[in-house]
């Protein structure tokens, strides 16, 4: 049985799989953001991705206007 790459310990369920590279670990090991999964080391290369998609996705939410103005 392979290992986790996060934590170096035998796969046991619930098991998920990394969105981008499809490593599988343990779902505590994941980091999960807009209904992805990513390994650690995924997380680090799609952070600023995912920074910029909750900026898109509260702009939708509360609306395009700028901080301060009254309208």
């Amino acid at each position: 049985m392979p290992d986790c790459p996060t934590c170096n310990k035998p796969l046991s369920p619930p098991v998920v799989k990394c969105s981008s590279c499809g490593a599988e670990l343990h779902r505590a090991c994941a980091k999960h953001t807009l209904g992805k999964w990513y390994c650690k080391n995924c997380y680090k290369k799609v952070k600023k991705q995912v920074r910029f998609e909750h900026m898109v996705q509260r702009a939708s939410v509360f609306g395009a206007k700028k901080p301060g103005k009254v309208w």
